[in-house]
């Protein structure tokens, strides 16, 4: 279903229209262009006839291209032969016929635009906007005139047409698409008219119309009409247009939300290195404390249990405590030693074995001697000279009572 309005002289406080129902039936009604927006919102799909003096219909030929293509062209291809300057007036593709002529509907933007804010103002988006002459019926394909008025609307084509007062009809033998029509049928309202001679040979049969709006709203078929809504001026729903209006914020959001997650996802390598490096030292620190160790998995689980052994219940305990007074004993001395290093150690059955570098022998003497004053059994197992360094290999045991 849809409803097909007219805009009249008094518009948008005056305006007729015809709601076409499932099956054909029409309904003309006259109101206010708000009271026909509110019967279109009732599910019909509204189309605006547009005065058919306002469109010039006509052909050009152009070379093969898409859709896109053609559109960027046929401004400049009528450039001459329009009296305005083209980026004043909008351009509306129809089909080609057999030769290859691509009909153009040609439009003053500010007119089109007008209609189209006279039509948002009162609550309607049209979803089509129809030169009148294109809604003529076309018995067999023949050239249509329709006398209303003091205008003839003339349909010469399937997308061709125009509009000549009636006092120029003696121009239509001369105009294309007439001299070969075999015969034309007039549609004329109730007003009287003659025709020039030359117009009446043209005219194979006349028929009259009491409601000339009814009969553009019967022979109105869209898929054979130029919508003028193209390009910028396209149809859009109510979430097209605001999605117009909130794009560039949703752009802008979009890049700070990649920004974000950059960030995010940049902080979270950091991170993996910072653990991976923890881990690495952590593993280190292992292999120093337990040297003899040859398989690390987890060594933060490994040292936990090594500790948990060392401090364990039972017989154990014993040890642990052994373990610990040599602790307690020797490692002030060893943490206070200059220019010595720590390279390992190891305790078992009450002896704790220490690795480490040292400057010298007797820096390595000295040691031995405090170690002893506060009640270690102190032998030092291996001592070897390398560079400037000593590196020795000590055992100590708690003094027996």
């Amino acid at each position: 279903t849809k409803i097909i309005i007219a805009l009249g002289a008094g518009a948008p406080e005056e305006c007729a229209w015809v709601r076409v129902e499932e099956g054909g039936r029409l309904q003309r009604e006259e109101g206010t262009l708000a009271e026909a927006a509110g019967r279109a919102a009732t599910g019909y799909r509204p189309l605006l006839l547009v005065p058919g003096e306002e469109v010039l219909l006509t052909r050009v030929n152009l070379p093969p291209g898409n859709r896109k293509q053609l559109a960027a062209a046929v401004p400049y291809a009528l450039e001459e032969s329009l009296a305005a300057e083209v980026e004043e007036q909008h351009f509306a593709l129809g089909e080609s016929d057999e030769a290859g002529a691509l009909a153009v509907a040609v439009i003053a933007r500010e007119r089109l635009q007008q209609w189209l804010d006279i039509c948002r103002s009162n609550g309607l988006e049209p979803m089509g906007l129809i030169p009148e002459m294109l809604a003529l019926p076309r018995p067999q394909g023949g050239v249509v005139i329709l006398l209303r008025g003091g205008t003839a609307l003339v349909r010469s084509g399937p997308q061709d047409g125009f509009v000549l007062e009636s006092a120029d009809l003696e121009l239509l033998p001369e105009l294309p698409g007439f001299k070969s029509a075999a015969g034309a049928l007039l549609y004329h309202d109730q007003a009287p008219f003659s025709l020039p001679p030359a117009v009446a040979e043209l005219v194979s049969e006349r028929r009259p119309v009491a409601d000339p709006l009814l009969l553009l709203a019967e022979g109105l078929r869209e898929g054979e009409v130029i919508n003028l809504l193209q390009g910028e001026y396209s149809p859009q729903a109510p979430w097209e247009r605001q999605w117009r209006r909130w794009r560039l914020p949703a752009v802008l959001l979009l890049l700070l939300l990649l920004i974000q997650a950059g960030i995010g996802w940049r902080e979270n390598r950091r991170l993996e290195a910072y653990d991976y490096q923890l881990s690495s030292a952590i593993e280190e620190v292992y292999r120093q404390t337990f040297p003899g160790s040859s398989r690390i998995v987890n060594p933060k689980v490994q040292m936990e249990q090594q500790l948990q052994s060392l401090l364990g219940g039972g017989a154990a305990s014993a040890a642990s405590h052994n373990f610990l007074a040599l602790l307690r004993a020797g490692g002030p001395l060893l943490a206070a030693g200059e220019n010595m290093k720590l390279g390992g150690l190891r305790y078992r059955l009450g002896e704790l074995d220490l690795e480490l570098e040292i400057a010298d022998l007797q820096a390595l003497d000295r040691l031995k001697e405090q170690l002893t004053a506060v009640g270690l059994v102190v032998e030092i197992r291996t001592a070897t000279t390398r560079g400037d360094q000593v590196q020795a290999r000590l055992q100590l045991k708690e003094a027996q009572p």
